[in-house]
């Protein structure tokens, strides 16, 4: 079987059991519980119900340190025990199983035979479900199909990349990788107290389902880039009132050819962040529905009766609930999630500010997230409490929200002092070009955009030595006589080039149009609110000035505020709640114009026809992406050698001496041994004359042509490893600098010459395992009872010192 086939099979596996714990059981056990709400109501509740339940299950055994593969299958499954035995009499369980018993025994006896049972059950599942299975797909054939095809495009723009790429495709999930294999030792926080929410489910679907973590790591980013587009569709599907465009916005973002790469690059790689992402809508939509269901339930509470009012109280206590878990989980799995969610609900409450205002809708929203806040810090502070110190990255965070960056950025400003040509002593803070500073010398008076770029850069500060006051006062005046039109022109004008170089592929045109976008959702609300269509208008306004805020958000370096986010990260955020703009613009227009109609076919029928001219258009100017394209860590090669050594030989019967990458990915087959530290060591072989690996087989990992280690080299055209790359000294610096930029041709040359001598010295036993024109992996068949020393001069040991001789 090729690594390509075994990858797509690897990814289907992964596939199937994430969709079985986080939406097949929860949708089996709360199907009837979440009956009242619409289907992608629905499907949102069972998907954040399965991620919120398996994360914390995770946690709690972690804490007990019971985690085990058992239990945590048996974990997985209580609920749906619980749920059986509290219903165990409506649901017959005693006579189901004597029945099933008995049929049993049947068969075994063989008095029933294969075909008459199959023929007799298929029977059975016509007459109970094949009237309702034929109604529902009457009504939802074409959104399985518009489904499918988007499934279908993610599978093409992104599960390519994964199918032919094997390695890690980012430099930090070694690390990520580390903190799940600690996992398996119930030793959480490893690294320090971090958001660990993904590293639970990982670390779930690895040991639940027996899948190794470095196979998640490698294949889940297509997963989870799925999930995240489909909840982005059922998100819109939940707010939208016209039923095709949704899929016109998950499509526009999915399929145009218009976003930066930096936008959509993470995509190919199974991280933290981009997991996140799948919490960030669904926390808003269902804030959203909250002040739409509970605005309509005081209208209605007059006429309702008791048991009405308890069932419309349990379904607006749902969204609140969901609410809770989708904010959550954002917190859960990576603090940078939480930013877009929040700012998000910052978009809600000034979009639905007339009732968020009122108290009852106040107190009810800022419980609801002080819970959620407080259910993600919990895991956090139970690792605290246990001794853990906080990973790293979370002291920045803290720094950011304790104002000691602002503080920092503050103090560490120039001040300029110049003296005009009547004496006057002018302090200027900040950088200010030549040309003003000699206007501001000889005096002369300003225009505007000077006066406007001066108010930007700096703040005058004047003290007058002067005896004519006046003529320096009027200098004042018109360093601050700037109209207000002139500054939010200006803002304007750097908020549109951080969307242009951040958020687009260099185009003007393409940052013109999603600005106006933006703007046009929030003349589309208002529109909506004077139509009087309030709970419309009220989520299209969120809406707009969730993005408005996420403009701000992508600029606050630009404008001069602390920078919450780089915006190279953030663009990813901004890209992706793009395909809200595009979604509910058609939206908005077609249901504010055809609203009013009282059959849906009209609007529905109106959306697919733009759904298709937008498609046909799209293709016809050439906008569909194509496949993503992004390098590993490590050569294809190394993964397809290190695959079939694990499925060969015994565990830990191995060891494999390759740069870093692989020592994670081993950490519970096999031994690793660092290929820098081993050239190191032989660099002085009277100190270590003796150097040898304690199992049967030794594999050597050692790339040809080396690779640009995530892009490290900047530019330069790596070599093929030569002789005068193992001329060079060894490296000797810490962390990973022996595997970047040409320091890798280097250590690759001397770890390839070193392999040459050897097997010159045993050809036998040193024999070629696997080999490419970049690539070649070297296999020692050893006696574990008299192991080789591999400790041998193979002629650039230290070349320094050897020349010196």
């Amino acid at each position: 079987m090729s690594m390509t086939m075994l990858t797509i099979l690897q990814i289907a596996q992964a596939l199937s059991a994430y969709t079985l714990v986080t939406l097949i059981l929860p949708g089996i056990m709360l199907h009837k519980h979440l009956a009242e709400y619409k289907m992608s109501e629905r499907l949102i509740g069972y998907f954040l119900a399965g991620n919120f339940y398996i994360i914390y299950l995770v946690f709690l055994l972690q804490f007990l340190h019971i985690s085990h593969p058992i239990t945590l299958q048996i974990g997985a499954i209580f609920p749906a025990f619980f749920i059986i035995w509290k219903k165990r009499k409506s649901l017959h369980i005693i006579s189901k199983v004597s029945n099933f018993f008995q049929m049993t025994i049947h068969i075994l006896r063989k008095e029933i035979g294969l075909k008459t049972l199959i023929s007799k059950g298929w029977k059975k599942f016509n007459r109970k479900y094949s009237r309702g299975i034929k109604q529902w797909l009457k009504r939802y054939l074409p959104d399985i199909l518009l489904t499918a095809a988007i499934i279908t495009g993610v599978f093409y723009v992104y599960g390519i990349n994964t199918a032919t790429v094997y390695g890690y495709k980012a430099s930090d999930i070694p690390v990520h990788n580390l903190w799940v294999n600690e996992m398996d030792n119930n030793n959480i926080f490893a690294n320090g107290v971090y958001p660990h929410g993904f590293h639970c489910i990982i670390y779930y679907l690895h040991a639940a389902f027996g899948i190794q973590t470095y196979i998640l790591f490698r294949v889940f980013s297509i997963v989870q880039t799925l999930f995240i587009h489909l909840v982005l569709l059922l998100s819109l599907r939940v707010i939208c009132r016209v039923r095709f465009s949704p899929y016109i916005g998950t499509a526009a973002y999915l399929m145009l050819n218009i976003y930066n790469d930096n936008a959509i690059a993470r995509y190919s790689s199974t991280l933290p962040q981009e997991y996140g992402m799948l919490f960030i809508f669904p926390a808003g939509v269902l804030a959203i529905r909250f002040f739409q269901e509970y605005a309509l339930f005081q209208k209605e509470i007059k006429e309702c009766n008791e048991t009405l009012k308890k069932q419309k109280k349990q379904k607006i206590l749902g969204y609140l609930v969901g609410f809770a878990i989708s904010f959550s989980l954002t917190l859960t799995v990576h603090f940078y999630n939480t930013m877009p969610a929040g700012v998000l609900c910052l978009g809600i409450a000034v979009g639905f500010c007339s009732r968020f205002c009122r108290w009852r809708y106040f107190w009810r929203i800022i419980v609801t997230g002080l819970l959620s806040i407080v259910l993600a810090v919990v895991p956090m502070a139970v690792g605290v409490a246990m001794g853990h110190p906080l990973q790293g990255s979370l002291y920045w965070a803290l720094g950011v929200m304790s104002g000691e960056d602002d503080e920092e950025e503050e103090t560490a400003q120039s001040e300029t002092i110049i003296t005009d040509k009547n004496g006057n002593e002018i302090r200027v803070v900040g950088d200010v070009d030549e040309a003003l500073l000699e206007k501001l010398k000889n005096g002369e008076a300003l225009s505007d955009e000077e006066a406007s770029n001066s108010e930007q850069q700096e703040s005058v500060e004047s003290e007058s030595l002067s005896e004519t006051p006046v003529q320096h006062q009027d200098q004042t005046n018109n360093l601050k006589r700037v109209s207000l039109f002139t500054k939010l022109q200006e803002k304007g004008k750097l908020i549109l080039t951080e969307i242009w170089v951040y958020c687009t592929k260099s185009s003007q045109t393409v940052a013109r149009i999603i600005v106006g976008g933006i703007f046009s959702l929030l003349i589309l609300g208002l529109l909506a609110m004077m139509l009087r269509k309030t709970d419309y208008g009220g989520m299209i306004l969120s809406i707009a000035f969730y993005m408005l805020f996420m403009c701000l958000m992508q600029s606050l370096t630009a404008l001069g505020l602390p920078e919450l986010m780089q915006p190279s990260r953030m663009c990813i955020f901004f890209c992706y709640s793009l395909g809200l703009v595009w979604a509910l613009n058609v939206d908005a227009l077609i249901y504010l114009v055809f609203g009013w109609f009282k059959r849906n076919w009209v609007m529905n029928g109106t959306s697919g026809v733009v759904l298709v001219a937008a498609s046909v258009i799209s293709v016809l100017m050439g906008l569909i992406r194509t496949p993503v394209t992004t390098g590993a860590l490590e050569p294809n090669e190394s993964i397809i050698c290190l695959t079939n050594i694990i499925r060969e030989n015994k565990p830990f019967n191995w060891t494999i001496l390759s740069a870093n990458d692989e020592r994670q990915m081993i950490v519970n087959s096999g031994r690793h041994y660092e290929m820098i530290t081993f050239l190191r060591q032989l660099m002085n072989l009277e100190k270590n004359s003796e150097i040898t690996f304690p199992t049967e087989y030794v594999y050597f990992f050692i790339e040809k042509q080396p690779i640009n280690y995530a892009g490290s080299a900047n530019g330069i055209d790596l070599q093929p490893v030569s002789e005068e790359g193992a001329n060079t000294p060894v490296n000797t610096g810490g962390g990973i600098s022996a595997y970047i930029s040409d320091t890798r041709w280097k250590t690759m040359s001397h770890m390839y010459y070193w392999a040459q001598a050897f097997k010159k010295l045993y050809p036998n036993e040193m024999e070629i395992y696997y080999e490419t024109d970049d690539f070649v992996c070297y296999k020692l068949h050893q006696n574990v009872e008299c192991l080789y020393n591999l400790a041998i001069d193979y002629g650039y040991n230290n070349p320094q010192e050897q020349e010196e001789k």
